[in-house]
């Protein structure tokens, strides 16, 4: 009883804060981040009924894997975006430096 609780609390708590997030936040995300915040709020909601249900619910095969496939796509996409911010910052501290040597600066 203990653990369904928990996980409960925790699955609402999920749905929550990806609804915050994809209503306050929306523009800081790519569209696969947003894609996965969305499958993992939704099928968050619908994994209450399979804890409470124990495996007897309609939902008990493929609404935990939607939610897998969700926090997959969220986290891919946010690696995804740290990459892309990496190698900007290092294009452009590349460009400073070359544009300093030029200079004469360094």
């Amino acid at each position: 009883m203990t653990w369904e609780i928990l996980q409960t609390v925790s699955r609402l708590a999920v749905t929550a804060l990806t609804i915050v997030a994809l209503t306050r936040y929306r523009h800081m995300f790519i569209r696969i981040e947003r894609l996965g915040l969305g499958f993992m709020g939704g099928c968050g909601i619908l994994t209450i009924g399979v804890i409470w249900e124990q495996d007897h619910s309609p939902f008990s095969g493929w609404i935990p894997t939607l939610f897998t496939l969700g926090a997959a796509l969220f986290l891919g996409g946010l690696l995804h975006r740290k990459g892309k911010h990496e190698n900007a910052n290092a294009t452009a501290v590349e460009e400073a430096r070359r544009h300093l040597i030029e200079r004469g600066k360094l």
